[in-house]
Formats: C-alpha cells, sequence, structure tokens
C-alpha cells in the first residue's frame, strides 16, 4: 500500500467509531484537516478530542510509526504542531511519537481500526500473489518471448529519444541538447520541467558571452539560485553568510536582471535530491565548458575507453564554485540517468551525424545494468510472476522497454494495439 491510499482512507474518514490511540485513549475525529501542498504534516488545521479534550493541529500520516525517523521529522520543528500520527502499523516501543520540541504526540494505529469496507479490500490484496491484473501480452508468455519483446520496446524508445533529440538538435546545437537533458535529468520527477526551463531560459551561448566577460563561477550560481528564485523560496540549506553572499554576486553581476518565473515543487524533497545542491554542483561544471566544449569534454573522457559508462562517471568529480560553500556530488542514480537517458542518445546522434561508428554506443545501451524503479516500472510489474520481475530488472533496456509499452499503450488502454503491434 502507498502512504496517499492512507490519505484518501483519513480524509474521507472510512474508520470505526470508538478509535483508541496506542496510549488506549478514545480519540474521536472532529474534522479531519486540510491536505497540506507545501512543506510540512500532511494535514493542517485538524481537529480531534482525545480523552474529550479538544485538539486542534495537525496530522502526519505514514505507512510505518518508524517512517517519522526515516523521513527525520524528529528534527524538524516544522512538526511540532502534529497533534496525532496516524500509522497503518505501529512498530515502535513508544505510545507516543517525539516530536522535535521534546512534546509528544498520539498515535493512531489503522491496521485493526478501519471501516469494514477498507478491510475486505485489504485483505484481498496480496502483493505475494500472481498479479491482481491480467495483461494478454505480458501475463501470457514465457520468459523468453518476454525478454524478445522487452528488448524491442527497448530499442523502440531509445530510438525515439534520437527523434526527439535530432528535432532540437535542428533549432540548437549539440552543446544546448546535451546541457537541456542534463538540467532535465537533474529536477528528480518533481522539478525536471523547471531544471529544464532554466537552461532554456539561460542557454549556453547566452552564458558563455557572460564568462567572456569575467562571470566567474559563484556568479553563475548566484545567478541560477536567484534567477530563478529557488535560493528565495529556500535558502535554510545554506548558512546565512553565503546566503547573502549570493545574493550579493546576483546584485552586483551586471548581465542577468530579468528574473525565470518558476515553481519549484519543495515539498518533501530529501535533501540530496534537493535543485539548490544541484544546481550548485552543476554550475561549477558548467562554468568550466563554456567555451563550446561540454559535450566534446564528455566524448574525449570516453571515446578511448572500453567501458564506456566507468568513463563517463569519471566526469562527476565533486565540485564547488566557491570554497566557502561545501562540496557537492552527483549521486550514482542521477549519473545512470544522465548516462542512459541523455549520453547514449546524444551520443549515437552525434556519430549518426558524423557518419561513425556509433555500435558502441548501442551495445553500451544494451548491456547496461538496471536503473533504480519508477512508478511505471512498478505498476508494470504487476502483470508479471517473480521470475519474471528479475528479469524485467536484470537490465535498463528491458525496465526501458516496460515505460515504452506503458506509454505507448497501457496509459492508453490500448490493448488490442499493443498485442498487434507485439505479432509484427
Amino acid at each position: 500500500m502507498e502512504e496517499k491510499f492512507l490519505y484518501h482512507i483519513w480524509d474521507e474518514g472510512h474508520l470505526r467509531p470508538g478509535l483508541l490511540a496506542e496510549s488506549k485513549l478514545p480519540i474521536k475525529i472532529v474534522y479531519q484537516g486540510q491536505f497540506n501542498t507545501a512543506r510540512g504534516p500532511d494535514f493542517k488545521n485538524a481537529i480531534i478530542e482525545i480523552a474529550g479534550e479538544t485538539k486542534r493541529g495537525d496530522i502526519e500520516i505514514h505507512l510505518k510509526t518508524s517512517d517519522w525517523q526515516a523521513h527525520n521529522h524528529q528534527e524538524d520543528a516544522y512538526y511540532n504542531q502534529v497533534i496525532l500520527h496516524v500509522v497503518l502499523k505501529h512498530n515502535s516501543s513508544y505510545p507516543y511519537t517525539i516530536l522535535e520540541d521534546g512534546s509528544k504526540a498520539e498515535i493512531l494505529s489503522l491496521e485493526k481500526q478501519l471501516s469494514e469496507d477498507i478491510q475486505k479490500l485489504l485483505a484481498q490484496h496480496d502483493e505475494s500473489a500472481k498479479p491482481a491484473v491480467y495483461c494478454d501480452l505480458l501475463s501470457a508468455i514465457d520468459s523468453d518471448h518476454l525478454e524478445a519483446i522487452l528488448h524491442t520496446a527497448g530499442m523502440r524508445r531509445f530510438a525515439g529519444k534520437l527523434k526527439r533529440f535530432n528535432t532540437a538538435l535542428s533549432l540548437s546545437s549539440f552543446d544546448q541538447i546535451f546541457y537541456e537533458g542534463i538540467f532535465e535529468a537533474l529536477g528528480y520527477n518533481k522539478n525536471k520541467l523547471n531544471t529544464l526551463y532554466l537552461a532554456q531560459s539561460l542557454p549556453l551561448k547566452t552564458l558563455a558571452e557572460y564568462k567572456a566577460e569575467g562571470m566567474s563561477k559563484l556568479q553563475l550560481c548566484a545567478i541560477y539560485l536567484c534567477a530563478s528564485r529557488l535560493l528565495k523560496r529556500d535558502s535554510g540549506m545554506l548558512d546565512e553568510t553565503m546566503v547573502a553572499g549570493l545574493w550579493r554576486e546576483y546584485e552586483e553581476q551586471p548581465w542577468q536582471g530579468q528574473k525565470i518565473s518558476i515553481d519549484w515543487q519543495l515539498f518533501r524533497i530529501r535533501p540530496q535530491n534537493h535543485p539548490l545542491k544541484r544546481l550548485i554542483y552543476i554550475s561549477d561544471l558548467i562554468w568550466e565548458h563554456l567555451d563550446g566544449d561540454l559535450l566534446k569534454s564528455f566524448i574525449t573522457a570516453t571515446e578511448s575507453e572500453t567501458k564506456l559508462h566507468k568513463a563517463f562517471g569519471s566526469m562527476w568529480i565533486p565540485r564547488t564554485p566557491h570554497p566557502d560553500l561545501k562540496m557537492q556530488t552527483l549521486g550514482k542514480s542521477v549519473q545512470n540517468n544522465i548516462y542512459l537517458n541523455i549520453f547514449l542518445p546524444v551520443m549515437a546522434l552525434w556519430h549518426q551525424k558524423m557518419s561513425s561508428n556509433a555500435d558502441p554506443i548501442y551495445q553500451a545501451y544494451m548491456d547496461f545494468r538496471s536503473l533504480q524503479e519508477n512508478y511505471v516500472t512498478r505498476f508494470m510489474q504487476r502483470y508479471l510472476n517473480p521470475s519474471q520481475i528479475k528479469l524485467a530488472n536484470s537490465r535498463a533496456i528491458y525496465q526501458q522497454g516496460l515505460m515504452d509499452i506503458y506509454h505507448r499503450f497501457c496509459n492508453w488502454h490500448y490493448c488490442s494495439e499493443c498485442l498487434n503491434r507485439a505479432k509484427d
């Protein structure tokens, strides 16, 4: 079960009467609160009665009690107004949740206190069983046929990326499309369109002109963070002196005065995925290659190497645009995402344009190990048995194949077209 389903249960009140907290005190839900789309607890301004005493505040919802610590809420003052910690399963030896300020919040475990209809629904849900749904394509074939289908779909997805990059190239340059691809990957799921828009708003050609006129690494970093209003939205990850210094650099630099309107999605962003950290990192790399050799530097680093992925990884050293800023690194999962979804298709296209041999690029794509699962691959695994899931997660090309089938057919319920395509 996902937390989002628990949000629905809480919001719709699918609970039994006579609720009891883990402390054995009776709880009555007067008002479940308003779903919170900003930073902090899941529901705001709730009203509950605990042993007859009315309390107003926030509600935080987790699958397990221990998720409070796993998400570091015990160190976050934004959660100090939580009056009830709602969990599906209580897995702590304490009957209370301890907040950042040392106060306690009651815990309501839903496992045995859900409404009868929801209990029946959960009883029917067995994740270890065979797929709960049936797919005429994926559920009806053996592993050998599945491998062939996923390989074909994975190559089709790779070819589609080449087509899109080729179209972008007709309007731009290799360096710019590589730059935009990197930025899109930096944005993670929630902000990939935001970081892509930032790269499009501050193209390499413009930044190269700024550098030729004297722009420093720190000034480029300040332009990314301040012009996009990201530093204004969330400056808590840096100390006050550094924040003030970045604003000063931005206000004193003569090149970029226009603000870029971006609706940053920062709710529940893990620190390592925060766009602020990633932009600090990438500003150093981009500044170094503003002389027209961004893609060329990656080509040079990889062209003489037989282990393409290892050579690509050597480019992502710890970086900082200023000694007073902490060194930042780019996580392996982000590096792998850029490698598979940006670098390899751009390189394949480059070899095509240069009339050189792109076979090593295609082979690197077919050989690459799996990426982290995402919501699409998890969704598609519902149609597979355990051995097929293992196969699908053994290579990135198979995961890409699942994603191609999902986006091309499943998402639109084009089942008959999917079957016909598989027979071709």
